[in-house]
């Protein structure tokens, strides 16, 4: 259930340590970070980084080495937080500023939890090991992570006198361990965590202590649930047993959310139907119009404090084509981008369902081009709102209470592949979305970052295809 493939990582870790600081104690110099002291991120030279090349243009790749004193855990440490937990905040004037937000109050536990100090160290010593090609670094991250399957283990076996939420925190934690080291034809592996905490939860103690979770955690949970089902096309349990009545007296910002999870519920329930049962072609795509009728009308609803802005930026990183939205706060933008791959795929399964026919109405090609639109228009959206995901947190001030645990990095890599490779992906949101996918596997070590490319690029290529196929078929047709 929980993978333990390191179990030589603890006998090799003490011998690697010891030949890299001497290694690093003979280097002349080191490279400035920003995980390194405080206030050197400004005496940062360009010269001092790498470049990934991406379709013939490079990408700055900061080279991570702290101080020569900073012991091998306290670098991975660092660089988790670096990463995936320091935000940047927009300015009254619409520009940026890095690392000024602090991180979430939460975040503290690990101060205290042994095992969970091992689970964030091994996630970030992992990523900085990619960026680094550092073989140390990588067999620690090893040992730490059979460290923590070996408690989560624990917890299997004796799940009465265990944490729930400590548990659901280093399952995470597992999960995140196997994006950030994803190996080639593995996207999924991070699933098989998940896996594990779906069978924890037919624990009664388990089970209660989701009901236990706040409002934004729960809905979390469903909506990863959500991803993990199109990753996989498997439905598990707490899909199929879901109801709005589960999240009770969910306050005016959640209740949102709840409907949007319903809805894609549903929508899930239907494209297991598409994929296991004859279905007439005219009905099913009455019956994703339906959605796309939905999803528009839950879009019409929203509080008028959901709504954004888009700004303009004289650089282009972190933004699309030197845009960006700037949201109330980090919340607001995450059921926001559910919405928009939401949408999306809604309109793909509408696109095929159409295009599968073999005489089209009239009014079904126009919808089917209408279709191809909101995908165009969604897929653009997801990519200008990235930037709240990624990295731009929120312009004015939070309470401590409402900042997450982490930034947005791991849960955008989903909307980005979908966006990416979907049929009607404009040129332009398609090879940003491929540039993206590179910098944030070059730069923050997520590898399976890098392993959706080909993937993403496959997708597109197959839409172009059909699309030629549909005009061959369709040329005499008008939209």
């Amino acid at each position: 259930m929980f993978r333990d493939e390191n179990e030589k990582a603890a006998r090799r870790s003490a011998e690697a340590k010891a030949k890299t600081e001497a290694r690093r104690r003979l280097e002349d110099s080191t490279l400035e970070s920003n995980i390194s002291t405080p206030g050197s991120r400004a005496e940062r030279s360009p010269s001092d980084a790498l470049v990934c090349r991406s379709r013939g243009q490079l990408i700055p790749i900061p080279r991570i080495t702290a101080p020569l004193s900073t012991p091998l855990e306290d670098q991975g440490l660092r660089f988790f937080v670096n990463r995936f937990v320091s935000r940047i905040a927009t300015r009254p004037d619409g520009s940026l500023e890095v690392g000024r937000l602090p991180p979430s109050p939460h975040f503290g536990a690990i101060n205290i939890d042994r095992s969970s100090r091992d689970a964030v160290i091994s996630v970030g010593l992992a990523a900085l090991s990619n960026v680094n090609n550092d073989r140390a670094l990588r067999i620690l991250s090893r040992e730490k992570h059979a460290i923590v399957i070996k408690a989560v283990r624990k917890v299997v076996e004796n799940p009465s006198q265990a944490n729930p939420h400590k548990a659901f925190h280093l399952i995470v934690m597992l999960s995140l361990y196997e994006m950030v080291s994803c190996a080639p034809n593995q996207l999924d592996s991070w699933i098989v965590h998940l896996d594990g905490a779906a069978a924890l939860l037919k624990q009664s103690t388990f089970r209660l202590s989701l009901m236990t979770l706040n409002h934004r955690a729960h809905l979390q949970f469903y909506f990863v649930s959500i991803v993990k089902y199109f990753a996989k096309r498997v439905v598990t349990p707490d899909l199929l047993n879901w109801s709005p009545d589960v999240i009770q007296y969910a306050p005016p910002d959640i209740s949102p959310g709840v409907g949007l999870v319903d809805i894609l519920i549903r929508f899930t329930k239907f494209d297991v139907r598409l994929h296991h049962e004859k279905n007439d072609a005219k009905a099913a795509v009455d019956s994703a119009c339906s959605f796309e009728d939905e999803l528009r009308e839950w879009e019409t609803h929203l509080p008028t404090y959901w709504s954004f802005t888009v700004e303009e930026y004289s650089t282009y990183e972190y933004t699309f084509h030197g845009q960006y939205h700037v949201y109330k706060n980090m919340w607001v933008a995450k059921i926001l981008n559910h919405y928009r791959w939401a949408r999306l795929l809604v309109n793909e399964t509408i696109v095929s369902l159409i295009s599968r026919m073999v005489r089209p109405t009239a009014n079904e090609v126009i919808q089917r081009q209408r279709a191809l639109d909101t995908i165009a228009s969604m897929a653009t959206e997801i990519c200008t709102g990235a930037a709240s995901q990624e990295a731009t947190f929120e312009q004015g001030v939070t309470e401590e209470s409402r900042i997450p645990l982490l930034n947005g990095t791991f849960m955008l890599l989903f909307p980005l592949g979908v966006a990416g490779g979907a049929a009607g992906t404009p040129d332009d949101v398609h090879e940003w979305v491929v540039g993206t996918l590179e910098r944030i596997g070059c730069t923050m070590g997520i590898r399976r970052a890098l392993e959706m490319i080909p993937q993403v690029k496959k997708s597109n290529m197959k839409w172009k295809l059909d699309q030629k196929l549909w005009n061959s078929r369709h040329e005499n047709n008008t939209s």
